[in-house]
């Protein structure tokens, strides 16, 4: 069986519609040849492309006009999501102007006008903007999901937006669905973050009704010189608390964090450090360990709950 001819240049690596296809001198036989996969009805794509999320997305957005949002375009952005959301075998699309929402097999079709800012052409895929993108996380995730990604929209290491970004978004949604919820969340978010585990530790904490640990503010020796920024803190009472992850457990690491921890306790600090076990309770009704070692560090330093 002879090779199918190499496709033109433009059509090379990418998913491609029908219609291009033909506009690019392809007949209707070779776009059905073997050497090409069907991402989608209506769109082609090289057999060699591993079809992600992202291929899918395109293809399907090539076909209708329409813009990846809602799940589909947080996990674009990287938003942090619960486990639940992992099979990303549904692409949302949003249609532009208000047009009839998209149907199609394996497709959420959305309904919604979406204004030019709040739509990002990209290289590859159109999408909603990262602050539409958690705006319409609102009628999906709980309270706490959604700021843990409210977090991550505006954590301290590559933020996608700013709080004063976000409150002037807000203050122009009053009224639309999700508003409330968001308005909650909004409430809950601390910008400067570094993981999601950090703010699900946070609002743990104040779940259980101790005060609120300040985010990743330097630590200083008596000279002035910076020692760490814990994860969280409590100044007043000297106390760092530490959320190590699974990328702690690696020797080079280990190492660093003892002496990390070391130096802190050095200048009268007394040190809280939490993994993954200590957020999750050990039964039903039991409190998660974290909040009972940080209970404890606080009494230890003199803090006593209001009455």
């Amino acid at each position: 069986m002879p090779r199918p001819r190499p496709l033109p240049r433009a059509l090379q690596g990418q998913p491609f519609t029908i219609r291009q296809a033909t506009a690019a001198g392809l007949t209707r036989r070779r776009a059905r040849a073997l050497d090409l996969a069907s991402p989608c009805h209506g769109v082609r794509a090289p057999a060699a492309v591993e079809i992600t999320l992202l291929v899918r997305a395109r293809g399907l957005a090539l076909a209708t006009g329409a813009v990846v949002s809602h799940l589909s375009a947080a996990v674009l952005w990287g938003f942090p999501l619960p486990l639940r959301f992992e099979d990303h075998a549904v692409i949302h699309l949003t249609s532009r102007d208000g047009a009839r929402a998209v149907r199609r097999k394996n497709v959420c079709g959305h309904r919604l006008v979406l204004p030019d800012d709040e739509i990002c052409e990209g290289r590859f895929v159109a999408c909603t903007s990262p602050l539409r993108t958690w705006f319409d996380l609102a009628g999906i995730l709980s309270l706490q999901d959604l700021v843990i990604a409210g977090d991550f929209l505006l954590r301290r290491k590559g933020p996608l937006s700013t709080p004063e970004a976000l409150d002037a978004f807000l203050a122009e949604k009053q009224g639309r669905p999700g508003y409330r919820q968001a308005m909650k969340a909004r409430a809950l978010m601390r910008a400067n973050t570094d993981s999601p585990k950090e703010t699900e530790l946070r609002l743990l904490l104040l779940g259980a009704g101790l005060p609120e640990p300040a985010i990743n503010v330097p630590m200083f020796d008596e000279t002035g010189g910076w020692v760490q920024d814990p994860d969280m803190s409590y100044e007043e009472y000297k106390i760092a608390i530490q959320y190590d992850g699974g990328h702690h457990a690696t020797p080079a690491q280990r190492r660093s964090d003892i002496f990390r921890d070391e130096d802190a306790r050095d200048l009268g600090w007394l040190v809280v450090v939490l993994t993954q076990l200590d957020l999750d309770p050990v039964a039903r009704g039991i409190e998660p360990s974290a909040v009972t070692k940080v209970r404890k560090a606080l009494t230890s330093r003199g803090w006593k709950r209001a009455r």
